[in-house]
């Protein structure tokens, strides 16, 4: 089946259900036990809901959640039932877009099976290549899917036959051969220790390759990232305090270069972190630490708990913006739009849309659960492109050298943050009053890093920068006490 074809199969074969509540529910046509509860239909007949699974009375229903359908229509039972499990489940964070994004990939597969008359649950094949999840496998190796997007959905196939292997009888280890291996891990403090990991034999080993051809970039947490020298951050600042970009855009940017957050934490900041911003709570660097992560208002990358230190002179701006009639008059729009959702009218978003809009939505957030598609920093995109827009334009910029990659992203802010610190400490690592270990240890704790490798990672590319010698005197005691974004 084309690709378009089988996206208007798919369309016609996934619905959602804008709030699936009752889902620990069994109706049934007598009563299961004298908590069943009679609902009255008309003509005199009735059936009746018991609660199979304990749940709280004031638990939300599961918004936005898809339903699977069979060629014929008919809802697929174990499809539905399967992704009901997972939305269900305590360890699950609920998501709607990562929700629909198991089903659509759990009815990729069933389409896959119906196609090449495959029965899923059959798995009595002596050979494993003539099993389902073994063929699955292999054509997605001849598709040409990407490691992540494979092993994700081979995961998916793996743990919906596991869900069903006693209802069908199926032996787990004929799904897939799984190992168990340790993993090392370091701690922040430099101590290693082993983790014990499941293995499956049905992945594709992430290639990495392409730090080795491109030793410009550096590999954080997944993605591949690059500082900006010198002359590249000159160039972007110089446009971003134009009059091309509004203030609350300018210190998006000042933010991630200032403090290396990335943009989940720095789009769900809140006026409620603007209150710590007091004398009482700066440290002796010059800066005040925020939490972002799980419980905190602050979103964080996969909700893990770190800290964010701002600096004072950002934290200054900061306020300054929040207490304009733009950031008001954005405020305000917010509220005529969705109302005082907030229990605390300090937990607003600082940094929203000129139409009142978040720009990203955390995960606190009260419409976060009931929203399809919750804002995830789109127009900080927008923002990126209208930067290169700009550069075009800009007749003045007669340097060669003087410009900005084509393939930069936001995120490279992120790796000029550690570039710009990894300079600044580096004076104290040649004058012996820093070891490099402690070097590591503290770009590690500002880029919250779980791993000293990941930091290395970072210091062997900026050894490697021919411009070091050139760029040291400039950021030398900046650091902390003036923004990357006075340079000019």
């Amino acid at each position: 089946m084309n690709s378009q074809l089988n996206k208007s199969e798919k369309k016609r074969r996934i619905k959602t259900i804008d709030a699936l509540s009752d889902y620990d529910m069994e109706i049934s046509s007598v009563a299961l036990s004298e908590n069943s509860v009679p609902i009255e239909l008309k003509g005199g007949k009735k059936y009746f809901k018991t609660q199979v699974n304990y749940r709280p009375q004031d638990h939300e229903p599961l918004f936005h959640f898809p339903m699977l359908f069979n060629q014929d229509g008919s809802p697929w039972y174990e499809g539905n039932q399967f992704i009901l499990s997972v939305a269900s489940d305590y360890s699950f964070e609920y998501d709607t877009t990562k929700i629909a994004r198991k089903a659509s990939a759990l009815l990729d597969y069933k389409i896959w099976c119906e196609e090449n008359d495959v029965d899923m649950f059959n798995y009595s094949a002596r050979r494993p290549k003539n099993r389902p999840s073994y063929r699955y496998f292999s054509y997605l190796l001849d598709e040409g899917k990407s490691a992540g997007n494979l092993n994700t959905r081979t995961k998916l196939v793996y743990d919906f036959t596991c869900y069903f292997s006693s209802k069908y009888q199926i032996d787990k280890n004929r799904i897939d051969q799984v190992t168990d291996v340790q993993k090392s891990y370091s701690s922040k403090t430099g101590e290693t220790y082993q983790k014990k990991l499941k293995k499956r034999s049905q992945t594709k080993a992430r290639n990495n390759s392409r730090s080795s051809v491109d030793n410009s970039l550096v590999l954080d947490d997944g993605e591949y990232l690059k500082p900006l020298d010198e002359d590249q951050q000159k160039l972007m600042f110089k446009h971003i305090k134009s009059s091309s970009f509004n203030v609350d855009e300018r210190l998006i940017f000042q933010f991630a270069v200032d403090t290396g957050a990335r943009k989940q934490s720095i789009l769900t900041l809140r006026l409620k972190h603007l209150e710590h911003f007091k004398p009482e709570n700066l440290k002796k660097d010059g800066t005040y630490e925020i939490n972002a992560g799980q419980g905190c208002l602050m979103d964080s990358k996969n909700s893990k708990n770190i800290t964010i230190k701002v600096p004072s002179y950002l934290a200054e701006s900061l306020k300054i913006y929040a207490n304009s009639k733009a950031a008001k008059k954005r405020r305000k729009l917010f509220v005529q739009k969705y109302g005082n959702i907030f229990t605390d009218p300090d937990e607003m978003y600082v940094f929203l849309g000129k139409r009142g809009d978040c720009r990203y939505m955390a995960k606190s957030d009260p419409r976060f659960s009931s929203t399809r598609t919750p804002p995830s920093g789109g127009s900080i995109k927008t923002i990126v492109n209208r930067l290169f827009k700009v550069l075009e334009n800009d007749n003045d910029n007669e340097n060669e050298g003087n410009h900005i990659p084509s393939d930069f992203t936001f995120h490279w802010l992120r790796a000029t943050f550690a570039y710009n610190l990894y300079l600044h400490l580096l004076p104290l690592v040649d004058a012996k009053k820093m070891t490099y270990s402690d070097q590591i240890a503290f770009i590690q704790d500002a880029l919250g890093h779980d791993n000293p490798s990941t930091t290395e990672n970072y210091l062997k590319l900026f050894t490697s920068e021919n411009v070091l010698e050139e760029m040291q005197e400039t950021w030398e005691e900046r650091l902390f006490q003036q923004s990357a974004f006075d340079l000019v």
